[in-house]
């Protein structure tokens, strides 16, 4: 008996072991595209299905594909496919790189209605300046030019389309520490903006974007280990009256765990998310559960599946 309770017990302590990998989030100044996807570990590529719940018998329906991703080594997004509900191809962006693993050319292709747009990319290094010659159907042909400061961040935008062109600025503020608290991005007479709030650590606590006529504010909680545990979303009318939109919380992986959504104020609906892990800390199975609060709902429902077969390089 005490042989078939320790057998029992190993596949258990090996499951919880691989749900609780520690992993680093990372919520800007991405070194790559898979820390930018919130991906850990060298992923190659990785398949994601969805399969939705049927109403009252537990069950759910043939698992179709949404979304597969394809990575280089160093981790830069090399290929998108995504696909309908029924498993079929709707668009594909493929991504082309040199030897310096700079970016090059972005081919996108949408099947329903079809059209192709294809970028080339090509860097200026000495005058920090990055060409983008983009073109739609064979027919379409739009110039981007944009011009970077010394800490890489775009001072100028030239969009170049029919002979007209369109000029974006962008302008920049920083504290003490060096910390941007202001981004403004000016065209013609219109003109948005971006402020950010930092805590002790330099953590952005608070985030506002928008125009005159509406804004968003972001609201961000962190744990003692500075990683994100919530966000609070509001918009801002004109009026400037706030008003709240939903609030998220996140694990340790910086996965949504429950997210709560608010109209006028009050709660409609709360989404709950259960979670499978790979070795690696990359979710592998979610579950979702939706709660109608609208409908007098107490109950949380299962509504979908998401399943990820993920392969790495090592």
């Amino acid at each position: 008996m005490k042989k078939i309770i320790y057998l029992i017990l190993i596949p258990l302590l090996f499951i919880s072991c691989k749900n609780n990998v520690e992993v680093s989030p990372k919520y800007s100044n991405f070194e790559n595209d898979l820390e930018r996807k919130n991906l850990f570990g060298n992923v190659k590529d990785y398949s994601q299905y969805r399969a939705i719940f049927k109403v009252n018998n537990g069950s759910t329906e043939k698992a179709a594909l949404s979304i597969k991703e394809m990575f280089t080594k160093k981790g830069a997004l090399k290929k998108t496919e995504y696909f309908d509900t029924f498993g079929k191809l709707q668009q594909s962006v493929g991504n082309f790189y040199n030897s310096n693993d700079e970016k090059t050319k972005n081919i996108s292709i949408s099947e329903m209605p079809y059209h192709k747009m294809v970028t080339l990319i090509k860097r200026d290094t000495i005058h920090k300046l990055i060409y983008q010659n983009v073109t739609y159907n064979d027919t379409i042909n739009i110039m981007f030019i944009h011009r970077f400061e010394k800490t890489d961040r775009i001072v100028e935008q030239l969009e170049i389309k029919n002979n007209d062109t369109i000029i974006k600025k962008y302008q920049y503020n920083y504290d003490k520490n060096n910390n941007l608290i202001k981004e403004t991005q000016i065209e013609k007479d219109n003109k948005s903006i971006k402020e950010y709030t930092y805590d002790k650590k330099g953590n952005v606590i608070k985030l506002i974007s928008g125009d005159e006529w509406l804004k968003f504010k972001t609201i961000t909680e962190y744990d003692s280990k500075n990683r994100i545990v919530k966000k609070t979303f509001y918009t801002i009318s004109s009026d400037l009256k706030e008003h709240l939109d939903n609030k998220t919380e996140y694990d340790n992986h910086f996965n949504e765990i429950n997210k709560k959504i608010f109209q006028d104020g009050k709660l409609n609906k709360e989404l709950k998310n259960k979670y499978e892990f790979d070795e690696k800390g990359n979710w592998i199975k979610k579950t979702v559960f939706l709660k109608e609060v609208f409908a007098n709902s107490n109950k949380f429902v299962p509504i979908y599946v998401e399943t990820r077969k993920i392969k790495y390089w090592n």
